[in-house]
């Protein structure tokens, strides 16, 4: 069995008869100029787009801890460049180095912070 339907985008065909494991055989034809097209498909905020301050500036830290080759809370704080998305008080950076430390990108050695083993051999963060 098949069935149509006719959206603002264009035409849905659904293939009831040619089920898979995964349900029902779904096609879907676009019409309209390219860029209408592309715009309805877009979406207006992407998931990445809303993770890109996070990233950054949770490269930022990384990229300072290896900078400086390690150093206390404080003193990775005070290392930060100013133009990170949020402010890094020594308990932001704890957390964001306890995070970074599950992936072994940092360790903790006594009370510094070091670049961890998984930098090792990383052309992007060889020191």
């Amino acid at each position: 069995k098949r069935n149509n339907l006719n959206t603002q985008f264009g035409r849905v065909h659904v293939d009831k008869d040619s089920e898979s494991a995964d349900g029902p055989h779904a096609t879907i034809e676009l019409s309209g100029a390219y860029d209408e097209v592309v715009a309805r498909l877009d979406s207006p905020t992407r998931t990445d787009d809303l993770l890109v301050p996070l990233v950054d500036d949770v490269e930022t830290v990384l990229e300072t801890v290896v900078r400086i080759d390690g150093g206390t809370r404080s003193v990775i704080a005070e290392q930060l460049p100013a133009d990170t998305a949020v402010e890094f008080d020594g308990e932001a950076v704890v957390e964001t180095l306890q995070v970074l430390a599950g992936y072994d990108l940092v360790v903790l050695e006594g009370n510094t912070w070091r670049p961890g083993p998984a930098l090792h051999g990383s052309d992007r963060f060889d020191r």
